[in-house]
């Protein structure tokens, strides 16, 4: 029996609970990442496959893709366990991509939680708590839990935009089947005005190529390493940065009115954080500047005229859900792209480059800096010197 002298409030009992139900460590990170996924995808198209005749017609594309490729021969060169290339659906790429990309999510969302540690709500704070304290127990809480549904948000819309399973050019652990959604590539087919037939045909010899170049050691290695440099710098800088609102807030009351959270960030990024991200960048070029590779030596005799691959991918590039999910690994696609086919146009039709490249996929001696890759004259002066 609570003292007479004791307010009632009402609202106690619900208050515990909801501060017990917040403060629980029994909150499954993925499994909250799986709900918030589940609300962007939202409508039932993100789980329904196409009509039978539209899946039948691009499945069909499908052996024709490997088909080309074999006549690729520096392509045949690189050893590959062959994947299966399905027909599947949006929910089918947030699943694999939650599940594949596992490890680097974990990270992104500690990273987005910031400075806010992660732990259980005090239940013993009372009424006479001043507010600061209740807030940043709360934000205890909170803060992970905001920062995980942020993260299955993400990637639930990034696959309702997505053409395949290699979209970002991220390996995927463990490697599975290959896919692609016949209902993204038909809306971006009817955008570009170009038939659904060569868009598939297209995004299906992109996604065995990719995956492909994935699969071999030293990308995986320096993705790995790479990936997980950036996300924890990430959390350093956002860190920092909250360390540096907070105090300027306390500080200057006009602090609000001038605050610019991008200089801030800058401000605190360093050379070394510069350096991963330039690496890191240089990674994905070089698995897309495969597919610039291939698509030279073969894509006029396949396609004809491939002028629209380029419209294809300036109309992806202005894709939101694309671009964000990407940024958030530190990759922007379009700049990717573009250093890819530049360097790609370089060493087209030269033997030796490519031979290199093919052999700094077991090689890593051989792997081009950011400044190579960019001036392959570089690369080549290197290779020439070692030799």
């Amino acid at each position: 029996m609570a003292d007479s002298d004791e307010p009632i409030n009402p609202f106690q009992f619900m208050m515990d609970d909801i501060m017990k139900a917040i403060g629980s460590a029994n909150v499954d990170p993925q499994g909250l990442r799986r709900q918030f996924m589940g609300l962007a995808l939202g409508a039932e198209s993100a789980n329904a496959l196409p009509a039978m005749s539209e899946r039948t017609r691009v499945e069909s594309l499908f052996d024709l893709a490997t088909r080309h490729l074999e006549a690729v021969g520096f392509l045949s060169s690189i050893p590959w366990s062959p994947r299966r290339l399905l027909v599947e659906r949006p929910v089918d790429i947030a699943e694999r991509c939650l599940e594949g990309l596992k490890p680097y999510l974990d990270l992104l969302a500690s990273a987005l939680a910031g400075s806010v540690p992660s732990g259980s709500m005090d239940l013993s704070l009372g009424a006479e708590t001043d507010f600061a304290s209740l807030a940043a127990s709360l934000s205890a809480s909170l803060g992970p839990m905001f920062s995980n549904a942020q993260v299955g948000s993400l990637v639930g819309h990034y696959a309702l935009s997505a053409l395949g399973t290699q979209d970002l050019l991220l390996p995927l652990t463990p490697p599975g089947d290959l896919g692609v959604i016949v209902g993204n590539l038909q809306r971006v087919a009817t955008a570009i005005h170009v038939p659904l037939d060569e868009v598939a045909l297209y995004w299906s010899m992109r996604e065995l190529i990719v995956s492909r170049v994935l699969a071999q050691p030293v990308i995986l290695d320096r993705f790995d390493t790479e990936l997980r440099l950036y996300l924890l710098d990430l959390k350093a800088d956002t860190t920092r940065m909250m360390e540096s609102f907070t105090e300027g807030a306390m500080s200057d009351p006009n602090f609000l009115t001038n605050f610019d959270p991008t200089a801030m960030l800058e401000q605190s990024t360093s050379p070394a954080q510069v350096a991963n991200v330039a690496e890191l960048q240089t990674t994905m070029a070089v698995v897309q500047a495969f597919v610039e590779l291939v698509m030279a030596q073969i894509g006029p005799s396949v396609f004809g005229s491939t002028t629209w691959i380029e419209g294809m991918n300036q109309y992806l590039d202005e894709d939101p859900a694309r671009s964000v999910m990407a940024s958030v690994f530190g990759i922007t696609l379009a700049e990717v792209r573009a250093r890819a086919e530049r360097f790609a146009g370089e060493i087209d039709g030269t033997e030796d480059d490519i031979a290199a490249l093919v052999a700094a996929l077991h090689d890593a001696s051989l792997f081009p800096s950011p400044d190579e890759f960019d001036d392959p004259n570089l690369w080549r002066l290197r290779r020439s010197v070692d030799n």
